[in-house]
């Protein structure tokens, strides 16, 4: 294995596929995905793992994120690839050697060799938290509707009109929880910050304070995703 901090070169057919699953909660969750990928790379450094780095002039860790998290979110299902050197690695001690060098909020959970390529990631679950109900009679008119256009902001930076509808498989309003189901992927995915942005801006509500958390991601078969 390479000392701490060194690249590690291997032909890339001979490397090891691994997925590691991890939460990003409390104050981490303010970290944006370019500070992340900061602290995932300086992590698995530190770390010591047999890590693959790319090759070419800059060299760096391979690190492919499933889908990356909104800032703000709180994620319990995150998903990063990587890619080991030494095709014997105990993928069962990843998450405590990479535990041990982590930020606070974010958590390793388990590592193995990946089942599915994340193209096929399809969905995801989000949980919207508000502090009472009283929107939900509303929402719920808002969400049952054929057909729901807003703005959405494009690759190069413009807008361009978006039907949300279609993008949500299902919804539930229970107590003071929203809980969605929402296209995710490389075929289109659809925030919950845009519902919500929409459902004040066209229905007049007044915003009322909520946090999300993504705790889940499916298959186009609604298979939690592996």
């Amino acid at each position: 294995a390479p000392t701490v901090g060194q690249p590690a070169t291997r032909e890339e057919s001979a490397l090891k596929n691994v997925r590691i699953w991890f939460e990003k909660k409390g104050a981490a969750r303010y970290i944006s995905h370019l500070d992340l990928t900061r602290n995932m790379a300086r992590g698995l450094k530190l770390s010591g793992l047999p890590v693959w780095y790319t090759e070419g002039f800059n060299q760096r860790i391979y690190i492919n994120y499933a889908v990356p998290l909104s800032l703000g979110f709180e994620g319990l299902y995150e998903i990063i690839d990587i890619r080991l050197t030494d095709d014997n690695y105990p993928l069962d001690t990843l998450p405590q050697r990479l535990n041990g060098v982590s930020v606070p909020g974010i958590e390793f959970i388990r590592a193995a060799e990946p089942s599915l390529p994340t193209k096929d990631i399809c969905f995801a679950g989000y949980r919207l938290q508000f502090d009472s109900a009283e929107i939900f009679p509303e929402l719920e008119k808002f969400l049952s509707q054929e057909s729901v256009i807003c703005q959405k902001r494009d690759k190069r930076g413009g807008t361009k009109d978006f039907d949300i509808i279609p993008n949500i498989k299902s919804f539930e309003l229970t107590g003071s929880t929203a809980q969605f189901i929402l296209a995710a992927g490389n075929n289109g995915s659809l925030n919950p910050s845009l519902i919500m942005s929409a459902f004040f801006e066209q229905t007049k509500t007044p915003p009322a304070y909520f946090t999300v958390t993504r705790y889940m991601l499916y298959d186009g078969a609604m298979n939690e995703f592996n």
